[in-house]
């Protein structure tokens, strides 16, 4: 008789399907990265481009500044990637952890929006960090798209500030926005799905309802400026 504390098996299947979710994300990550390389050197050309003498006290300071960042930045993740590796090798190699009944997972929070055409509608939201380490939080979405299959690029959704830095066990805030232009149809309910990278697994679910214009006014040419605050925990 089998034991009952004998875990499942991944199939075949699933294991090539998540092997293949680890590797678009790194590509993604290296393609991030490869960018932000060519917009230092970009930079850094500039600055040599100007033709301005070098003070050797600020070419010190600076150089001081950025090995005590690097030190910071290695013993981050150095932490990060130690406890990640804890928390897979207790995952995937002790049999009674991994066939222990397992916790049901967190309702997804949706952040719903509405407004005008021609309004920026936005909502707040707050990301909890039950890490005893710090988290650097960046935004991707998914584009727009309606029950029919009515879509729109997701260029017009927008996250403040672009990178939300977290304390170990603190909270941060977070802001998405969506410009409403012509593009969308009134009358119409648009979703996406917000992944919040750097926060492995998190996501939020974005909804925006294209309101009709307000009695007697006419449809609105450019952003208003229109803000709707919502409130949602990660």
């Amino acid at each position: 008789m089998a034991s009952p504390a004998t875990s499942r098996r991944k199939t075949p299947d699933e294991l090539i399907e998540e092997l293949r979710r680890v590797l678009t994300a790194s590509a993604a990550a290296n393609v991030e990265l490869a960018s932000r390389f060519n917009d230092l050197v970009r930079d850094m050309g500039n600055e040599v481009a100007r033709g301005q003498p070098a003070d050797p006290a600020d070419l010190l300071t600076r150089w001081l500044d950025f090995n005590l960042a690097s030190y910071s930045v290695l013993t981050t993740q150095s932490l990060a990637l130690a406890d990640g590796l804890l928390s897979a090798a207790r995952r995937t190699l002790l049999p009674t952890a991994a066939s222990a009944p397992e916790e049901p997972p967190e309702p997804r929070i949706e952040l719903q929006l509405a407004g005008r055409t021609g309004e920026r509608v936005a909502t707040a939201f707050v990301i909890e960090n039950h890490f005893d380490r710090p988290l650097e939080v960046t935004f991707e979405c998914d584009d727009l798209a309606t029950a029919t299959g009515k879509a729109v690029p997701r260029s017009f959704v927008g996250f403040e500030p672009a990178t939300v830095f977290i304390a170990a066990r603190g909270q941060g805030i977070g802001q998405v926005t969506v410009n409403l232009t012509k593009d969308f149809v009134v009358g119409e309910t648009y979703v996406t799905t917000v992944r919040l990278l750097g926060f492995a697994g998190k996501e939020l679910g974005l909804s925006v309802t294209v309101l009709p214009p307000a009695e007697g006014e006419a449809p609105k040419a450019a952003a208003a400026g229109t803000r709707r605050r919502g409130r949602a925990g990660a």
